[in-house]
């Protein structure tokens, strides 16, 4: 399980951060919807052959929407009790699940073409969109149980993920 820091709060604070990070994911999924559509919208009429090009760095993907999105699920450890609360975790998971479609293109980064041909770089994929395909079922059938296993089942990627491909920024909070 991921480590985090919880405050002693009421309901209400944590329904408080919740509904600002709902407005946060809401800001990220802007940014993500923008890139999914410049993808599609570059693969309505590919030339015979061609593959579909990453338009940023996967580390600005991370910054913009994979950060603040699992975050949103991590954050989820007492259960919502509104359907804005609901709402924001599915946008969560979805937003999730198209960054791990789009990260396994690679990126525009120095490193993250290298990255996404590596061995070690799919499993890590395939698992955090697995993770964000549990979340995104728990969120919709508003299983808080289930949700938190999602979130469990999401950290070990990441956190594998940037112990290996890049040291540095594991176990940033």
């Amino acid at each position: 399980m991921k480590p985090c820091t919880v405050s002693a709060t009421s309901k209400r604070g944590a329904t408080a951060r919740l509904t600002a990070r709902a407005a946060k994911v809401a800001v990220a999924a802007a940014a993500l919807i923008t890139t999914a559509a410049v993808l599609q919208i570059s693969s309505a009429q590919p030339a015979a052959g061609a593959a579909l090009e990453p338009t940023r760095p996967i580390k600005q993907l991370m910054e913009t929407t994979i950060t603040e999105a699992s975050n949103t699920i991590w954050g989820a450890y007492d259960p919502p009790t509104s359907a804005e609360q609901w709402s924001a975790l599915e946008q969560a998971a979805l937003m999730l699940i198209d960054a791990a479609k789009i990260t396994a293109l690679g990126g525009t980064g120095p490193m993250d073409n290298e990255w996404a041909t590596q061995p070690a770089w799919k499993p890590f994929n395939d698992a955090l969109l697995a993770a964000s395909e549990a979340a995104l079922e728990a969120a919709r059938a508003k299983d808080h149980t289930a949700l938190l296993a999602a979130s469990d089942a999401l950290y070990p990627p990441c956190e594998g993920c940037h112990l290996q491909f890049n040291p540095g920024v594991a176990n940033q909070n």
